[in-house]
């Protein structure tokens, strides 16, 4: 979905008349922090390193760490148009992920509706390392990425409340950054 939310937030900067360089010009500082956010992200996601027994061991306490390496980034560019909703999601998200032993939970019905059964029987049978079937004893279910993406989704997907927030907070980023303010041009 975040993908999807940055290519979509992008196209309609462009349709505003935004210019993309201006995104390269955005003065983030430590950015290195986001990036090594989506490294962690990577460790924990692709199945080159989720085969290898270190990563399957500490999935659990890493994938919360690209979390918070994204709130401290964050927090050293409150200034940043969008940045609030950007946090408002990751903390969501490090939140309900944190509470289920390092895990987000993700509806199984709703994966079968899908047409995702596959996926789920892998999470079902302690195949992920970053997710975990909504039980009875899930904690902050409704933090949980139970909301049905379909089209205009490039495929379908589920995704959390702090997923939106996300997406909400890279749109403004992006609209505020590449879309001069009729104020900045009249100047």
């Amino acid at each position: 979905m975040f993908i999807f939310a940055v290519l979509l937030s992008v196209g309609v900067a462009l349709l505003r008349g935004g210019r993309a360089d201006r995104l390269a010009d955005f003065p983030f500082r430590h950015v290195w922090l986001v990036f090594a956010a989506f490294g962690v992200q990577l460790l924990v996601h692709l199945p080159f390193f989720t085969r290898f027994a270190v990563i399957q061991g500490v999935a659990p306490y890493l994938y919360p760490v690209g979390y918070c390496l994204l709130l401290v980034g964050f927090g050293l560019n409150w200034r940043a148009p969008g940045i609030v909703w950007l946090a408002g999601g990751t903390l969501s998200n490090l939140l309900v992920i944190t509470a289920n032993g390092g895990k987000m939970p993700v509806d199984g019905q709703a994966l079968v509706a899908l047409g995702c059964q596959a996926v789920r029987d892998h999470i079902a049978a302690g195949g992920s390392l970053i997710n975990t079937l909504i039980e009875p004893s899930t904690r902050l279910t409704w933090l949980s990425d139970v909301f049905v993406g379909t089209p205009p989704f490039p495929r379908p997907t589920l995704f959390s409340a702090g997923d939106v927030l996300l997406a909400i907070g890279v749109f403004i980023l992006v609209q505020k950054t590449m879309v001069e303010s009729r104020r900045k041009a009249a100047a």
